[in-house]
């Protein structure tokens, strides 16, 4: 069975500042980190956009919106849409 990861960006943060306290800069190699920096930056977009559209998805089919043309909104097929979404708009 596959642990799942519970620490928050906070948590990791947290925990990477202690360890870099702990450590010798002497021992250190200067890294370019941009290229991660970004993904993270990304990602973190990445998903206030996914809960935003969740939302959007909500308020459409309250608006009582067919999976049909939310699906078409999105560029996937109506059962695309719904598997993805309707668990977390019906909940």
């Amino acid at each position: 069975m596959v642990e799942e990861v519970t620490e928050s960006r906070a948590e990791r943060a947290e925990a990477l500042e202690a360890w870099a306290a702990r450590v010798d800069s002497a021992e250190l190699k200067e890294a370019d980190t941009g290229t991660l920096r970004a993904i993270a930056e990304l990602a973190e977009m990445l998903h206030g956009v996914d809960e935003q559209l969740t939302e959007a998805v909500r308020s459409a089919r309250d608006a009582r919106r067919s999976w049909s043309e939310i699906g078409t909104m999105l560029g996937v097929s109506k059962q695309a849409a719904q598997r993805k979404y309707g668990p977390k708009v019906s909940a």
